[in-house]
């Protein structure tokens, strides 16, 4: 009897849904695995920072950067993963391919989270495959989820290569549902330049650093596949998942070439990685890899700003702000006014700016400043004399002087300042030409430019600027950053070959207008010799805070 009522019961309930088996092991050997995620334990701190996406390659031959990336977010609740991968051997048979099935791991098993991947399979551009049995792109991450996130369910997702811009279109609102009813973590496995000689392999990840610094997911539309990455649909998918979703900006972690694992650097093919990490907070420079400059704009230590100064807990404010940006990092800015052992009880004019000597040698040591750009239009409003005694104190402190037209060679990189404005004689505009900046071309190393130019209180270039910008990337600019107008760009521009920030606006100066603000440009120097770029805004740091 109790055999007819279980039967009847099971017929009411409709048909018997038994699971299917999950992936067998693609990688039967934990030693490279488990390896990689005891070194990555010992020498890495998880961040604490919310995380909401991580992108990493899926080569072994960088296993270490699969581990380190995902140990990052080890420590923060996570209840689901979205796995982004090409599909590398085309096996999909529509667009975008997943699957309900688990996967075993040398490290584990891997739970599929079914439900949300039968909410994609509403999408007609998504179907469930088998390929993910040899699809190296989800299978090479899989070991260090089942160590970390061994309670979290994934959702794979294959990415056809030959998917369009219209489709991911469509999986966008897919993937934006699917990754709002609980704490998300979404990886990305990308690799990027690939088949290429290092040297120009470099090249074309500097391109692509540039586009990710700019935050631009349409510029990723424009790169090359495979020779910039081998899945532009997942990086731009990335990018407006974290954009739309969490306002989360990526911040590149590390830039490596396949010869960093040995190999001469003349082989034919190569592969480049990118690292990146996604969070909604500001993650500071200290706590990510690479040596770091950072460089601020319009500064001076003279007039409204000295009276401040002379105040403790003002002075111990500023200090502050500007260090805990930095994490005591060194500094560059640009210099605004000339400084003078005792500045003048009278002006010969309004316009002209003068600073204690001592005062302004004091806190160029305490902000750790190590080079000024002179190329301004108020370092001459006292005369040459004035200027050179300037000049000639600031190196005996041992601080680099930039001046008009010149470039200094600051180790990882060079550095060069030009000012297309002037008070001294005559206030005079436009001064800079094409061939000013014949002396600049022809560096080994990564060039970099302070340009004073543009019209007060200006956010945005105007025609003259970007004719300007176009002169210095053809002579090697890579990165440009302005001063002089007394506020901040809304966001970088990319010429061809240079990424650009019209103006970095104040970091300290006697203004209190609220429009007026500022902040730094924080360079990373990258383990291939490639840098990125971020910018951390500040505000008006002159005037009172109330926080």
């Amino acid at each position: 009897m109790r055999a007819v009522i279980s039967a009847a019961s099971l017929l009411l309930s409709g048909p018997l849904v038994q699971a299917a088996e999950p992936f067998p092991l693609f990688y039967t050997e934990a030693k490279p695995f488990r390896g990689a995620c005891e070194q990555v334990e010992k020498s890495v701190k998880p961040l604490s920072q919310r995380l909401t996406g991580v992108t990493v390659p899926h080569h072994l031959l960088a296993v270490d950067l699969i581990a380190e990336t995902l140990f990052l977010a080890s420590q923060q609740k996570v209840g689901r993963i979205v796995l982004l991968s090409p599909d590398h051997y085309k096996r999909g048979t529509t667009p975008f391919s997943t699957t309900t099935r688990d996967f075993l791991t040398p490290l584990g098993r891997v739970r599929v989270d079914a439900e949300a991947v039968r909410t994609m399979l509403r999408e007609p551009l998504v179907t469930e495959s088998s390929l993910f049995t040899r699809e190296h792109g989800i299978q090479a991450i899989l070991p260090m989820i089942a160590r970390w996130f061994p309670e979290t369910p994934i959702v794979p997702v294959t990415l056809g290569v030959r998917s369009t811009r219209e489709e991911w279109h469509k999986l966008l609102p897919v993937l934006r549902d699917i990754v709002k009813d609980k704490p998300t973590l979404v990886v990305q496995s990308t690799d990027f330049s690939h088949y290429l000689l290092q040297t120009v392999a470099k090249q074309r990840d500097a391109e692509t650093l540039r586009v990710l610094a700019a935050g631009d997911a349409e510029a990723i539309l424009k790169l090359d596949q495979p020779g910039h990455l081998d899945s532009k649909a997942a990086q731009w998918l990335m990018m407006r998942l974290q954009k739309e979703v969490w306002n989360a900006g990526g911040v590149v972690w590390r830039n490596r070439n396949a010869i960093h694992y040995g190999g001469h650097p003349d082989e034919p093919e190569t592969t480049s990685y990118i690292t990146q990490v996604f969070s909604p907070d500001s993650i500071p420079g200290s706590a990510m890899p690479g040596a770091r400059f950072y460089f601020g704009g319009d500064a001076h230590f003279g007039r409204g700003v000295a009276v401040k100064l002379a105040k403790p807990a003002e002075a111990a404010r500023i200090e502050k702000t500007i260090l805990t940006a930095t994490g005591g990092a060194p500094l560059i800015l640009n210099l605004e006014g000339v400084m003078m052992p005792e500045t003048p009880a009278k002006l010969a004019h309004p316009y002209q700016i003068a600073m204690p000597r001592d005062l302004t040698l004091e806190w160029l040591r305490r902000l750790k400043v190590i080079a000024v750009s002179l190329a301004n239009n108020h370092s001459h409003d006292f005369g040459e004399t004035a200027y050179q005694t300037m000049k000639r104190d600031l190196e005996a402190a041992n601080i680099r002087v930039l001046e008009n037209g010149s470039v200094s060679d600051l180790g990882p990189f060079c550095l060069g300042a030009a000012t297309d404005v002037e008070n001294t004689p005559e206030p005079a505009w436009k001064l800079l030409r094409p061939s000013f900046f014949d002396t600049w071309k022809g560096r080994e190393k990564p060039l970099f430019a302070v340009l004073h130019a543009g019209l007060e209180f200006a956010t945005s270039p105007a025609i003259r600027e970007r004719q300007i910008g176009s002169w210095m990337e053809k002579a090697g600019v890579e990165l440009l950053m302005g001063a002089h107008t007394h506020r901040p760009s809304p966001g970088w521009e990319r010429g061809a070959e240079s990424l650009r920030w019209f103006s970095m606006g104040n970091l300290l100066f006697d203004q209190n207008d609220p429009r007026n603000t500022g902040g730094l440009i924080e360079v990373r120097l990258l383990d291939q010799g490639t840098w990125t770029a971020g910018w951390l805004p500040l505000g008006n740091v002159f005037a009172r805070r109330t926080e």
